[in-house]
């Protein structure tokens, strides 16, 4: 102990300090605080034994317990009693609320003051400075005075009590029976700025109070505080305050309110007091995501609504491969709707081979693994067949794997339709092929046929004429008579009867020879034109078995002008406009260029024969022109270009839409029914796909083909450098 000269105990400078706390945490953070004030941690426990069974001759000078809500507020103050007891030292609670029942328990124990948690080292050093103070005051007073004397201080509960209202972290209101306010802790004055506590009706004149919609004005009679007023305590309630300015409810203030009565000795109603805990961010965070699951349930309604009703077959996995969509028209494609068992089973539960339809698909090899791996899926083939679908179906698949925000792969998605008619139309039109390939040939051998004994018939005529000569053995004979009378040129032909008829014989001879040009003219024209035809016939005759002509990237604008050039004179002839658009093209495509420069040429002849058929019908609208669309762009679906050969003639009937492309198959008078059908060979054949397009006679026609966009092989480079 410490005493001055007057034999005063005074209260020690630097004390020893028991520490109470049931987190260990917090025990730390106390014991560090202590000592920072330059006190010493004498021991540090949890409430029980610990901290009670210590030796007397090492008794603390102060104890600080930290008061516990809940379960361990009993055994917390019992323990704190049980130490004030054994070593009669100042006791300090701790405390991280302000709950009138828990604070009306703890002081039975007789403390000596509060501090709040976590403590400002200020308020920490006060209180202990204060609590080890009053009991050496109390200790000189026993000295002094006799025991029975001695009673309880009350300046020194209204310190404790006016400390721990002011260092409240919730807000405090204390009114009297008519209202007015009596005293206003500090968090109660920094709600706002134009508190008044000489005028506490101008909170009145600047907010209101509203229920939790923030609409609805709480009644006057039903405040927290005037309830407490009329002496009925009331439980938490959530009040908006709002500022009477305000257009919005933007910055309305939060507040959890709890009123309580203020009675006297004889239950007498003396005021009441309000406390108000701010839980403004709580409720905007918790109103936010309100309105952001809101928001979120939303979306997923609309994208279920947009799954379940599109006609594509949509299927998603988890990463464990464990379905959690499965449309209504994924089940009616694939007959089967979800299933939980393995992947390994699938193949078999739902009937899935390729496009043979007899080998089975490996699971390593289904689109949905496949997306689940990691793997993007694009028109990958699948023949169904099962209990459900025993004829079997068609489908075209597209996957790709589900990404998490961090990039882990979480799942997969498969989308697919039912394309058995195309595939069908696609075998037909296959067989069809195989089938032309050798008519095509009895044709080509016949039109070969034909051609060759027109040329043959010309090359008779031609041979015929160079051997009879007989306007050469004409020229002949006046050139004998020029010679023999070269001496006497001129007397010869002026007295001579037989040199006077020289003139009219080589007038009539030029005339004879001019007739025999024009003849041979034409028949070398006739020949010329069928060995032309010949040319034509082998090269679709070349298109059905030159298969090592190879591939070149080519200027794709610029081979479309070519083409057009081909034909541009017989368009011009016929009056047959012509429009080329490759503005959404790919500039460069790898391709036979030979073969797809005619491809394109057999298209143009065909819209060209088109607008003929058109131009000679009998029903043809005067004001009607001859036109033709060439037009080029990328395809929707990846690494494909488009082209369309659009005309305005003729037109072509639905039902002939099959037979288009058929070797031989023609509806013009000379046709040889070989333009489209090479044109097709060589489209198949560069795994594209060609189609007509009409809405029957009269309106025109389109024929769309569709190839492949495919990338220059690399070239390996040259050995030795270049030296």
């Amino acid at each position: 102990m410490h005493e001055t000269s007057t034999g005063r105990e005074t209260p020690p400078r630097h004390a020893r300090v028991l520490i109470v706390d049931p987190d260990p945490g917090s025990r730390a953070a106390l014991s560090d605080s202590v000592t920072r004030l330059g006190h010493t941690v004498h021991h540090a426990a949890p409430p029980g034994p610990a901290a009670v069974e210590l030796p007397t001759e090492a008794a603390p000078d102060l104890v600080l317990v930290t008061l516990a809500a809940g379960e361990m507020a009993e055994p917390t103050i019992e323990t704190a009693e049980r130490i004030t007891e054994r070593f009669g030292v100042p006791l300090v609670y701790a405390t991280e609320t302000t709950d009138a029942e828990l604070l009306d328990r703890a002081q039975r124990s007789a403390p000596h003051g509060y501090v709040l948690k976590p403590p400002d080292p200020r308020h920490l050093g006060l209180a202990l400075r204060a609590a080890l103070g009053a009991a050496a005051r109390n200790r000189n007073d026993r000295q002094e005075a006799d025991p029975a004397d001695a009673a309880p201080r009350p300046e020194w509960n209204s310190a404790i009590l006016r400390s721990l209202f002011d260092n409240m972290s919730d807000a405090v209101i204390v009114a009297d029976v008519r209202g007015r306010f009596v005293a206003v802790n500090a968090a109660a004055r920094a709600l706002s700025d134009t508190y008044d506590p000489l005028n506490p009706e101008r909170w009145a004149q600047h907010f209101e109070v509203y229920q939790a919609d923030g609409r609805t004005v709480f009644p006057p009679e039903d405040l927290p505080l005037t309830a407490a007023i009329r002496g009925r305590p009331t439980g938490e309630a959530l009040v908006r305050l709002r500022n009477r300015s305000a257009t919005t409810g933007k910055d309305d203030l939060w507040l959890n309110a709890s009123g309580y009565p203020l009675l006297d000795a004889a239950g007498r109603c003396m005021g009441g007091a309000v406390v108000l805990r701010n839980v403004t961010a709580t409720t905007a965070q918790s109103q936010k995501a309100r309105r952001l699951e809101a928001e979120l349930h939303e979306r997923v309604q609309v994208l279920d609504a947009i799954i379940r009703s599109m006609g594509d077959g949509v299927v998603v996995a988890d990463a464990q491969m464990r379905f959690s969509v499965f449309n209504p028209s994924a089940e009616r494609i694939i007959g089967l709707g979800a299933t939980d068992r393995p992947p390994e089973e699938w193949t078999d539960l739902y009937g899935l081979f390729y496009p043979d339809a007899v080998t089975p698909v490996p699971t390593d090899k289904l689109p949905l693994v496949r997306a689940v791996r990691g793997e993007t899926v694009e028109d990958q083939r699948v023949f169904i067949r099962n209990a459900r679908i025993p004829d079997g179906a068609y489908i075209s698949v597209n996957a790709s794997p589900v990404s998490s925000e961090s990039g882990e792969v979480v799942g997969g998605v498969a989308v697919f339709r039912d394309i058995t008619a195309r595939q069908m139309e696609e075998e037909a039109l296959a067989q069809a092929f195989a089938h032309g390939r050798l008519e095509v040939i009895d044709t080509v051998l016949h039109n070969i046929g034909n051609a060759i004994n027109s040329v043959a018939t010309g090359v008779d005529t031609l041979h015929q004429w160079l051997e009879e000569g007989e306007l050469m053995r004409r020229f002949a004979r006046v050139a004998d008579l020029v010679a023999a009378h070269e001496s006497d040129w001129i007397h010869w032909l002026e007295h001579d009867e037989q040199g006077r008829q020289v003139r009219p014989f080589l007038l009539a001879l030029v005339r004879d020879l001019a007739a025999e040009h024009e003849t041979l003219l034409g028949t070398a024209g006739r020949v010329r034109e069928r060995v032309r035809h010949i040319v034509d016939i082998i090269r679709t005759q070349e298109s059905f078995t030159d298969s090592t002509v190879e591939r070149k990237l080519i200027a794709l604008p610029q081979t479309v002008n070519d083409a057009v050039k081909v034909v541009q004179e017989t368009l011009g002839q016929r009056g047959v406009s012509i429009e080329v658009d490759c503005s959404r093209a790919p500039t460069e495509i790898l391709v036979q260029e030979s073969r797809f420069q005619q491809m394109l040429v057999n298209l143009l002849k065909n819209a060209m024969e088109a607008t003929d058929e058109r131009a000679a019908s009998p029903e043809d609208d005067p004001g009607w022109r001859p036109r033709i669309s060439l037009r080029a762009y990328r395809g929707e679906q990846a690494k494909t270009f488009v082209i369309d050969v659009v005309d305005n003639g003729i037109g072509i009937e639905p039902s002939r839409f099959g037979s288009v492309f058929n070797a031989g198959y023609t509806t013009k008078k000379h046709g040889s029914g070989l333009g489209l059908h090479s044109a097709a060979n060589f489209v198949i054949g560069s795994g594209g796909s060609i189609r007509p397009l009409s809405d029957g006679i009269g309106h025109g026609a389109t024929m769309r083909v569709t190839l492949r966009l495919v990338e220059e092989p690399q070239r390996p480079a040259a050995a030795g450098g270049g030296q």
